[in-house]
């Protein structure tokens, strides 16, 4: 169950990374890499994830618990007690490792220069906007995934059938599993 929780919580930190800053620190690099997650990779960014993800968590959730002979009765607040001791350590893990990304993959002035921005005004507004933008984002992809998958799945349909990629005893079974492509 953590499991999907974590991996969906990278991509949307994924997403998320794109700033460092550099307050006064014996190393410049770690200080700018440090400065940028922590405008970058905060809680409530994350909750802006969650958010557009959450029918999907909670489902997710539920039938990992299903599976083990185990329903809850209220998956609503299960989640949200869920994320309530979930959400702080994973912050702070992800923005431990993001400065670390941030440091083997760009120099000095490059994390300089990003931590400048985040210090403007255009750089906060940006920080601040942010939230909402990866809920937008993630509403987008679930949309445009849906629309994917199900033309992908129309298209596999008919490869399956033409490439002959699926053997079975009962020609029913085939003829079933087309029809849910379709």
């Amino acid at each position: 169950m953590i499991g999907i929780l974590v991996k969906t919580f990278f991509c949307a930190c994924a997403i998320s990374l794109i700033g460092l800053g550099s307050p006064v620190h014996a190393n410049p690099k770690k200080a700018a890499a440090e400065y940028i997650v922590s405008q970058t990779i905060t809680r409530s960014m994350l909750e802006g994830a969650i958010a557009a993800q959450r029918p999907m968590m909670i489902d997710a959730v539920q039938y990992q618990l299903n599976a083990k002979g185990t329903t809850l009765t209220d998956p609503d607040r299960f989640f949200d007690l869920l994320m309530e001791e979930f959400l702080s350590e994973f912050t702070q893990s992800m923005q431990e490792q993001s400065a670390s990304v941030y440091l083997r993959n760009f120099s000095k002035q490059e994390l300089t220069d990003i931590a400048a921005f985040f210090q403007t005004d255009s750089g906060q507004a940006y920080v601040l906007a942010t939230p909402k933008l990866m809920s937008e984002g993630a509403r987008m992809g679930q949309v445009a995934g849906r629309k994917a998958g199900k033309n992908a799945a129309k298209r596999l349909a008919t490869r399956i059938e033409d490439e002959g990629l699926v053997v079975v005893e009962d020609p029913s079974l085939l003829s079933r599993l087309l029809d849910a492509l379709q």
